[in-house]
């Protein structure tokens, strides 16, 4: 725990996670949630969106919430607030090709995304479950003859645990240009440097000229340590792994018993009172 509540600002800014966070186990958004969520929005929080999803994953979720905000996709390397892009960063050509000549080599799912396409070489059982839960569908080709057209923003590996951890240890050998972080123990997230999570909080407080102190972020992963330091008050899941308790200033309930709105409803509701 890093912060006291005597010394938080007034919260204007709310960094939402959505996998293991805002949704349930079944991917669903709990209505206590949504109402939560619109009680922060009535009370003049900004709702942002911050996922390792593309944006048109995320598009629904904004959409079942009816609340307007920016939205972060691809774990903080997009940035959107309707038509207009706050921020847009993608990762170096050369990594991602020996990414590519890696995950042949070592039998690793991968998936190459860039705005709203996503790309894998082969459907299979990996890019079938993340279709599942995203509701999303990919397009098979070479994944290298995808570069032409533009840089991706993410590269998602998956697997089997063991054979992410090894093959996150080989990419460290690699000394990949790019973060490596996990967001689950079967995923891998291939992002953009300096432009994380913890960044992409960063650049939405830069863009309403808010301090970051003044910010509350809600996450469950590896993914979300960064973010959860970097804001006014970190709050991590119950469901959440041990690295983003660690780095959080205050613990929620679970995923499936609304620990969003238990977190929106103590440090906003109850400060309010």
């Amino acid at each position: 725990m890093n912060k006291t509540e005597d010394v938080i600002l007034p919260l204007r800014l709310l960094c939402l996670d959505i996998d293991g966070t805002l949704l349930d186990t079944a991917h669903q958004l709990p209505p206590e949630n949504r109402a939560a969520v619109q009680y922060a929005a009535a009370k003049g929080v900004c709702i942002c969106l911050l996922s390792a999803r593309p944006p048109q994953a995320i598009a629904p979720i904004a959409q079942a919430l009816g609340v307007p905000g920016p939205i972060a996709s691809f774990g903080g390397a997009l940035i959107e607030e309707g038509e207009r892009r706050i921020f847009d960063r993608r990762l170096p050509v050369d990594a991602v090709q020996t990414v590519i000549r890696l995950a042949r080599q070592q039998g690793v799912s991968l998936s190459l995304y860039r705005d709203t396409d996503w790309f894998v070489e082969r459907e299979d059982r990996w890019s079938e479950g993340e279709g599942i839960i995203t509701g999303l569908h990919p397009t098979a080709v070479a994944l290298e003859d995808t570069l032409a057209a533009g840089a991706p923003h993410k590269l998602l590996c998956m697997g089997e645990a063991a054979r992410i951890d090894a093959f996150y240890q080989i990419l460290q050998k690699q000394a990949i240009a790019a973060e490596l972080l996990r967001s689950k123990d079967e995923y891998l997230e291939i992002m953009p440097r300096q432009a994380g999570k913890a960044e992409a909080l960063l650049n939405v407080c830069h863009h309403m000229g808010i301090a970051s102190e003044q910010s509350m972020a809600i996450g469950d992963h590896d993914i979300d340590c960064a973010l959860l330091r970097a804001a006014g008050v970190g709050v991590a899941m119950g469901n959440g792994s041990d690295a983003a308790r660690q780095a959080a200033d205050w613990i929620a309930p679970d995923n499936d018993h609304a620990g969003v709105a238990a977190a929106v409803y103590h440090w906003i509701k109850e400060r309010d009172a």
